[in-house]
């Protein structure tokens, strides 16, 4: 292992584009093992948006293993008790997971605002690994690229703040990893501004709200709510009565005043009560275009791309941030394992190409299975009718077999660490995860919620 002898390791540094969750995540798990990074933000400060709030069993292992889960339980609401999937017209119930079969478990799901978990991943970096990571804000990427001289990756910096003179940098190091999200600046150097996929005609709108209609019609926990008008997603989010309520309107190609003008009228159907707007309080807003896409590739040379900067999908389900999370840690093993000599460097070419098997095969169409679940199903017949439903209601008879089926390794995850040592198997490449696929392994499993 070259960090615990006098052997040079195969390289020295590494360079991330985008101080997000998943930017951050990737430089701790490296610098654990003492790899430098610098990571590059072109805002000046953290972006706290409203996006992600809940993260499935795969995501919480990671956040273990990185050392921040103890902060996220400390941050968070202290339960999440059932999700459940309702009708829109009558606020019915069609089905429901109890989630207190797990409340014991350490490697339970998150419920956290991303901005909240942005902001503690950032207070890990300065106050723990200081030595190891160096966070840049103001400075804005531009361009990536590999000189095949020096053999270095390099990215194209804009530098400088709001009201100070810009001025063009040009950084290198052993490797570039794009952590710069959906708009990445990196990816776009690869591939250019077209990526394969679609984006859907909706708008999704995000919104923070207090309402005391919750706790008067007894809604607790996550919400789906399911209708072809008024589909989305309502769940407490925070403490002191804090909701998160997304919608998507389906009505394509309006302003952003069009479209909040139109929230009312999903509210009032949308929230138990059907409250007038006097009767609820919204605290901050986001408009969202939603898409499913993929990169061609994870991997261009000495460059490599992850979470949103490589693929992107629709929120229901939260496989968007999970999946995230999984490509970090996937990445950090493969960097890890070559940095200590437990690998060659053709562990990093065997993460690109299974994590991009992994969402093609995997999370791209349950990705879409969901929000169709929601928005395109007939909610009086869709509790009869839908095969994951079906599941539901068979595991909700043994709490046993529920509880493994919410701690249970997914298909969407995989051990790069079976690769140190030795060369990667052909069929590693391509059996994406290794893991043996029940009845319910080959439906969409929305248990991990994402906004």
């Amino acid at each position: 292992m070259a960090s615990a002898s006098n052997t040079k390791p195969p390289f020295e540094k590494v360079l991330i584009a985008g101080a997000g969750p998943s930017g951050l995540l990737l430089a701790i798990l490296l610098a654990q093992h003492h790899i430098p990074t610098t990571v590059l933000e072109a805002w000046p400060y953290l972006d706290t948006r409203l996006r992600a709030t809940q993260y499935g069993v795969p995501a919480t292992r990671i956040f273990r293993r990185a050392g921040l889960l103890p902060d996220f339980r400390a941050a968070s609401i202290p339960k999440f008790p059932s999700i459940c999937w309702r009708r829109v017209a009558d606020g019915e119930k069609l089905v429901e997971i109890d989630m207190s079969v797990v409340e014991d478990e350490e490697d339970r799901m998150v419920v956290l605002q991303l901005g909240e978990i942005i902001q503690i991943m950032y207070r890990h970096c300065v106050e723990k690994y200081g030595e190891w990571i160096d966070v840049r804000f103001n400075h804005k990427v531009l361009d990536a690229g590999e000189d095949e001289g020096s053999g270095k990756a390099w990215l194209d910096v804009e530098v400088g703040g709001e009201g100070e003179e810009k001025r063009k940098e040009r950084m290198e190091a052993d490797y570039v990893v794009g952590c710069d999200g959906s708009g990445s600046a990196v990816r776009r150097s690869l591939f250019g501004r077209e990526w394969p996929g679609l984006t859907f005609d909706c708008r999704f709108i995000v919104q923070n709200v207090f309402y005391d209609g919750f706790e008067k019609y007894g809604w607790e926990g996550g919400n789906y709510m399911v209708d072809k008008e008024h589909w989305g997603l309502v769940a407490r989010r925070g403490h002191g009565g804090l909701w998160r309520v997304t919608y998507g309107d389906p009505v394509p190609g309006l302003t952003d005043e069009e479209y909040l003008a139109r929230r009312p009228s999903h509210f009032k159907n949308i929230l138990p009560g059907a409250p007038d707007e006097s009767q609820y309080r919204i605290e901050q807003t986001n408009l969202y275009n939603i898409h499913n896409r993929c990169v061609p590739s994870f991997k261009v040379g000495r460059i490599l791309l992850a979470a949103d900067a490589a693929h992107v999908c629709n929120p229901m389900g939260g496989y968007g941030c999970m999946t995230a999370c999984l490509d970090v840690g996937g990445l950090a093993d493969c960097l890890i394992g070559y940095y200590e000599g437990k690998a060659g460097e053709e562990i990093l070419e065997t993460y690109a190409k299974v994590r991009r098997d992994i969402f093609i095969k995997y999370v791209d169409a349950r990705s879409i299975k969901n929000l169709d679940r929601v928005s395109k199903t007939d909610p009086w017949s869709v509790a009869d009718t839908d095969k994951f439903f079906g599941i539901l209601q068979e595991l909700n008879k043994d709490k046993a077999k529920l509880k493994e089926f919410l701690l249970k390794v997914s298909s969407i995850e995989y051990d790069f660490t079976q690769h140190y040592d030795k060369q990667a198997q052909t069929n590693g490449l391509v059996n994406g995860g290794h893991q043996s696929q029940d009845q319910s392994e080959d439906v969409a499993a929305p248990v991990q919620l994402e906004v």
